[in-house]
């Protein structure tokens, strides 16, 4: 993938913009569309990531316009994201510091939570007539007799908030790995596994992080939860990172790390919140250092 994205500009557009059509039907895909956006950002430079992004941008705005007779919307809203993956893979670029480039990714995007706060009166009634647009509300009741989806829509909607901001927070720093990881299969073998292993982010953050957690515990308030949502997403990255790095230390088999990303695929919340809260004792606790220590005695 990373050579054809590389072999010229109409290969990298038409992979990106391919991949982006796809992710109407699956989502997912949209990582592998941004993630070709960072990678002529990483190596070629702000300019040709921006033209990339431009006439991706300028395509799906074509395609919503044949197909809704409107192409503002979902022009703006692509040329948004991808500038967003082209100053951020251009961050990353010119620092080469993941723990850096992720404060700032989940610091924005905490800062959008607490204005969006601020700005909202009831953030529940937005996202339910949000919701409400995207789903038939009265034959999703229909089909679930036994489940009251009023409450439950509710309940999802009181912390929509937090859980959107880490979702896209997510997203971009996906999408930014998987254009690094090819820079570097390309470029710099191995650089990119180095880059991960020595991810660790800053103490003050951890204890930022704690401090919410601690004023949660008296005190419910959505926007805490939701900040709570977006701190875990980024210590998320720094309990993977410290699971691999100790594998690595350890000499361990690749096959044992199966044990972390089948239980993130299977049970995603409950097995990311328990890695994501590794990562802020590893903060404090440094076992990487710790192993590396050991080994040298």
């Amino acid at each position: 993938m990373a050579a054809f994205i590389m072999s010229g500009p109409l290969q990298a557009i038409g992979f990106a913009l391919g991949f982006a059509l796809l992710a109407m039907f699956l989502p997912f895909l949209g990582l592998l569309s941004n993630a070709a956006i960072g990678l002529v950002a990483l190596r070629m430079g702000w300019q040709r990531g921006a033209m990339i992004a431009l006439a991706v941008s300028m395509g799906l705005g074509l395609v919503a316009l044949l197909l809704q007779g409107n192409a503002f919307g979902s022009l703006l809203a692509s040329l948004l994201q991808s500038l967003v993956v082209v100053a951020l893979a251009i961050y990353l670029a010119r620092t080469a510091s993941w723990p850096q480039l992720l404060q700032i990714i989940f610091g924005l995007a905490a800062g959008l939570v607490v204005i969006f706060h601020l700005s909202v009166t009831d953030p529940v009634a937005f996202w339910k007539n949000a919701l409400q647009a995207l789903v038939d509300f009265e034959q999703l009741q229909a089909s679930l007799v036994d489940i009251k989806l009023d409450d439950l829509i509710n309940q999802i909607a009181k912390h929509m908030t937090g859980l959107f901001a880490a979702s896209m927070s997510l997203a971009f720093t996906l999408s930014l790995m998987l254009a690094r990881h090819w820079q570097a299969t390309l470029y710099n073998p191995g650089g990119f596994k180095e880059e991960m292993y020595g991810l660790r982010l800053n103490k003050f953050v951890a204890i930022g992080l704690s401090a919410i957690i601690m004023l949660a515990l008296f005190n419910r308030a959505a926007l805490l939860i939701d900040l709570i949502f977006v701190g875990l997403g980024l210590f998320l990255f720094q309990g993977i990172a410290l699971v691999h790095s100790v594998r690595a230390q350890l000499n361990a088999h690749r096959t044992w790390l199966l044990a972390l990303y089948l239980p993130l695929a299977l049970l995603p919340v409950q097995t990311g919140l328990l890695v994501a809260v590794f990562g802020m004792v590893d903060t404090f606790a440094d076992f990487r250092g710790y192993l590396a220590r050991r080994t040298k005695q």
